[in-house]
């Protein structure tokens, strides 16, 4: 059998975040949401290093998809491993949908009321990870 042939055809992912590991499986393929735009890695893929943004990643193991929802990073990547270390990364079948609309109203009501006191930079970025989450969610429920 010649080496080519040999070769995995699948790629060990981890994905850390403070709290501890996130996911630690073989996967078929991950999508992560790279600065400059989603991208997709599968097995040999060459060695780089990527920043990550807000985003929902994926990955599939067992021809099912998995869906994270990941505020930012950096990814490592080898032929046959992708490291990901992210300040905050949650599965999507862990987030609670009416938790995340409640904290999108919330935000856009505080962005909308314009108060003095109410700190802008602070409801945007809650509007982000509540959407963001929500994305999350509606990906995962298509499978």
């Amino acid at each position: 059998m010649a080496q080519d042939e040999k070769r995995k055809a699948t790629v060990t992912l981890r994905i850390l975040s403070p709290v501890g590991r996130v996911v630690d499986a073989e996967v078929a393929s991950v999508m992560l949401p790279g600065a400059g735009g989603d991208f997709t890695v599968l097995a040999d893929h060459h060695d780089t290093v990527a920043q990550l943004r807000h985003g929902v990643a994926e990955y599939t193991t067992h021809g099912e998809k998995h869906h994270l929802s990941m505020l930012g990073g950096v990814a490592t990547l080898r032929a046959d491993e992708v490291e990901v270390f992210s300040p905050v990364c949650e599965h999507a079948d862990d987030l609670d949908q009416e938790r995340a609309e409640a904290a999108q109203r919330r935000a856009e009501e505080r962005l909308a009321q314009q108060q003095e006191g109410i700190d802008i930079a602070r409801a945007r970025a809650a509007l982000g990870r509540a959407l963001l989450r929500l994305e999350a969610v509606t990906l995962s429920r298509r499978k």
